[in-house]
């Protein structure tokens, strides 16, 4: 099965069938801090966060007109730049890197 994933600095989004059962809605807009110190911020999705394991960290449902916000990455001029997500549920994960010595989260 092929699923579309979408990075987006140190957060990747893994397009998924549908959410698990069982969670519910965080009353934030914000996906994850960050290495950096800046927000991964969304706009008309509904997020779920969860400490699932050290890479799978929540869900995203991406209503119409969905765009993840942030300072350093997407398109846009200003403070903010904005990337937008086809409608879907997402899988929110952690980007990691290999390097020689072990895995190691990528720093944005």
């Amino acid at each position: 099965m092929n699923r579309k994933a979408i990075r987006h600095g140190d957060l990747c989004l893994v397009q998924v069938k549908k959410i698990p059962e069982g969670l519910q809605p965080s009353n934030t807009n914000t996906l994850m801090q960050g290495s950096g110190g800046n927000n991964h911020d969304v706009k008309n999705g509904i997020v779920y966060l969860k400490d699932e394991d050290e890479f799978v960290f929540g869900y995203m449902v991406a209503l119409p007109k969905c765009q993840l916000l942030h300072p350093d990455h997407g398109a846009g001029e200003g403070q903010i730049k904005t990337a937008n997500i086809p409608e879907g549920s997402y899988e929110l994960r952690r980007q990691f890197e290999q390097t020689h010595d072990a895995m190691r989260q990528v720093v944005d």
